[in-house]
């Protein structure tokens, strides 16, 4: 080394300028401080003179083995967020809103969480949601989603199992509490589970412990619990389905994911969000749906909810992804609806939608623009098949008068009010 430029000095310049790269230190010194000190700069080990070549063949590979699994980590991690992007969940109707609410509240405690909605309403998405705002965070997400695995394998996968537990048991195997430590265990579609397993579960939510497949020690666990059903809990306790008391201790904070129905105001919010979102990697030029289009897809009665939209949008562009605006015609046959329905002839059709709004290179804001611009459609369209009378018009789009008469203020839309709705207000 050059004048007083020591080793733990090119370690700190190696580490500044190559954070990932595994570094070995070699040192005729093997006083402790300075050990110490390379340990603590980065080093992941550190070799005194003499030192034997075979041995320093075994650290670099394992070093390099360790790098290895550093990045497949990484990358699983990127795959996990591209899968279940938090972001994706979209909406701003006042049930759904509400939803949002009680994650956010639920995430700031360590509370049992039962997460309750139809398929595709989302409910994964809205556990990673609670684990992405909780003060676990930085700790691991990790799902058991109970009705892909067999009676046979989950108790292993929850709890693990010792070497020669059972006959294919050639290696220690951790299982999901293990592997969750201090962050959130997910239970997806836990009513699948069998009763057999939820003794097994109920025991571990009571004592905090579990002990592996074949193992004799006890094991703690500090995991979040956190589960999700499309099935009626209560429901399958009357039938003697699911254990009553495993029902009361994962129901400590229930939250219900409302049916797209229930929503149907967010549903061009979603489509705009799932154009700007797929687009690019379809290669699509289709920046948004012409108002008939919109008006069949906001009738639609969604039995797949948000998962059941993703998949049309999907299908749309890649079929039929070059048409700058898509048309009824290039929907699913089970979209088609009578174009025109409501609509005078002598009147012009309504503005066409806010096309750019959907466009992946859009500034800031412009969602918001197409947003208003569909939701003002669609309320003009709603009026018009209803004459005009804004009770009607609401109960059509899935909504209360008020909300509707609020959001034709913001909006700029002004529209006669019958008796019955003046007669309504002037009550108490």
């Amino acid at each position: 080394m050059p004048g007083r430029f020591s080793g733990l000095d090119l370690l700190r310049r190696i580490r500044a300028d190559h954070p990932d790269l595994p570094v070995i230190m070699i040192s005729a010194s093997t006083a402790i401080p300075p050990v110490v000190e390379a340990i603590r700069q980065g080093a992941v080990d550190f070799v005194g003179k003499p030192f034997d070549a075979e041995n320093i063949r075994h650290l670099v590979s394992r070093a390099l083995e360790t790098k290895r699994l550093h990045r497949q980590v990484a990358i699983l991690e990127n795959e996990v967020s591209d899968a279940f992007p938090t972001q994706e969940i979209v909406g701003r109707c006042p049930a759904f809103s509400a939803v949002i609410e009680q994650l956010r509240q639920a995430a700031a405690t360590d509370a049992t969480v039962l997460i309750q909605g139809e398929s595709g309403t989302g409910k994964e998405l809205a556990a990673r949601l609670l684990h992405a705002q909780s003060p676990r965070r930085g700790e691991p997400f990790v799902a058991v989603h109970c009705a892909a695995l067999p009676e046979s394998l989950l108790e292993s996968e929850l709890f693990g199992h010792e070497k020669g537990a059972f006959t294919s048991a050639d290696r220690q195997r951790l299982g999901r509490f293990e592997l969750a430590g201090a962050g959130t265990l997910f239970f997806d579609e836990i009513g699948e589970m069998t009763v057999a397993t939820q003794v097994k579960l109920l025991r571990v939510l009571q004592e905090r412990e579990f002990m592996r497949v074949g193992g004799t020690r006890l094991l703690r666990t500090n995991a979040r619990i956190v589960a999700a059903t499309a099935r009626d809990l209560r429901k399958m306790v009357a039938e003697g389905l699911f254990r009553e008391d495993l029902y009361y201790r994962l129901n400590v904070v229930q939250v219900r994911l409302p049916a797209l129905r229930e929503r149907r105001e967010d549903i061009p919010l979603l489509l705009a969000h799932f154009l700007a979102r797929l687009g690019p990697g379809l290669r699509a030029a289709a920046r948004g749906f012409e108002p008939e289009a919109m008006r069949c897809l906001c009738d639609y009665a969604w039995p797949g909810n948000v998962r059941e939209l993703r998949n049309v949008v999907e299908r749309v562009l890649v079929l039929h992804g070059q048409s700058p605006v898509i048309t009824v015609a290039q929907l699913p046959e089970e979209f088609h609806c009578e174009a025109g329905q409501g609509q005078r002839a002598s009147e012009p059709s309504p503005q066409p939608v806010v096309e750019e709004a959907t466009a992946p290179s859009v500034s800031s804001g412009t969602l918001e623009e197409a947003v208003n611009a569909y939701e003002r459609h669609l309320i003009l369209a709603a009026l018009h098949r209803t004459g005009g009378v804004q009770t009607r018009a609401a109960e059509t789009l899935g909504t209360t008068r008020r909300i509707l008469r609020y959001k034709m203020g913001k909006l700029g839309l002004s529209g006669p009010r019958d008796a019955a709705e003046t007669e309504s207000d002037e009550q108490p």
